[in-house]
């Protein structure tokens, strides 16, 4: 993955509010990190057209030309440094489309609306379904959230999220000049938390913790000297501890491994949790897993 995005953002627009704010969140990512921007508008075109109804590829054809014309007038043809900004009309659903261009660029950001939790099982989302299975990195952007620099960046760290998530959230913060908050929340069953009660034990594993994250954050603070960045480390519920006093104005990076969108919000997926109902944008890295070695007889 690349930190800095070089190979482009793109960004998905119907005409809404919640599109049009993505589009403003994804041109600011794009001016500070010297990035390409495209803003990608689609449409379905039905199997069967029923002559009864009139022309219905036409007209969705003309809602995506309508939208495209609203992201053109939003953000103009170039950015700064000269960049030109690309915006195409193309067909099929939103998640098909941009899940494929995420094959070929760093980063997809895309709108939230207010779809409940059994709407977004049943009927699916854009957000959701990109977050789960796109090859690359996601922006979701929810209404009402800060599209310019946010007053700050949170991430939320675990063991095998290095380097994706924790460079993701330094070169954010960098790029945006703003401070670091790196949140790490161990997971405890009942047995294990009844440990925790133990002192010596307690003391251990907040020493081991301490010591193996602060590693983590500082080979990343050399690289970033300017991001003033601090460390939490908490037990329990992931997601609750994510969400914490976060507002509008914040940025929440989280890691995430790709898998089948409806499979991740069955099982309540840590992502799909916090996309649900985070107030501020929410930056999901998939993070990528080692490849077999050759001769490995392990499945997909």
């Amino acid at each position: 993955m690349s930190i800095t995005w070089y190979r482009g953002i793109v960004v998905g627009v119907d005409g809404s509010d919640e599109s049009l704010a993505a589009l403003d969140w994804a041109a600011r990512a794009a001016d500070l990190h010297d990035a390409c921007l495209t803003a990608i508008t689609t449409y379905i075109t039905p199997m069967t057209p029923d002559p009864g109804i009139g022309n219905p590829v036409a007209q969705v054809r003309d809602d995506a030309e309508r939208a495209a014309q609203a992201a053109r007038a939003r953000i103009g043809s170039r950015r700064p440094g000269n960049r030109d900004v690309e915006v195409l009309v193309l067909p099929g659903s939103a998640h098909h489309v941009l899940s494929q261009r995420s094959t070929t660029c760093d980063l997809v950001v895309v709108g939230r609306r207010g779809l409940g939790r059994l709407d977004r099982l049943l009927l699916g989302s854009t957000s959701a379904a990109l977050a789960a299975s796109a090859p690359g990195a996601t922006v979701v952007v929810p209404a009402g959230a800060t599209t310019g620099d946010p007053r700050r960046v949170r991430v939320g760290v675990d063991r095998n999220d290095e380097p994706d998530v924790l460079g993701a959230a330094f070169a954010e913060a960098s790029a945006r000049g703003c401070p670091l908050e790196v949140v790490h929340v161990s997971r405890t069953d009942p047995a294990a938390s009844m440990l925790f009660e133990i002192e010596p034990f307690a003391q251990a594993w907040q020493e081991a913790t301490n010591a193996g994250l602060a590693d983590r954050v500082a080979r990343w603070s050399e690289k970033y000297p300017r991001v003033t960045c601090t460390v939490t480390i908490r037990r329990g519920d992931r997601v609750p501890a994510l969400l914490d006093d976060l507002t509008p104005d914040d940025l929440l990076v989280v890691g995430g491994r790709r898998h089948q969108p409806a499979l991740g919000r069955m099982l309540g997926s840590v992502p799909d949790a916090v996309l649900r109902t985070a107030p501020c944008p929410v930056l999901v890295v998939h993070v990528r897993r080692p490849a077999p070695e050759v001769g490995s007889t392990s499945g997909c």
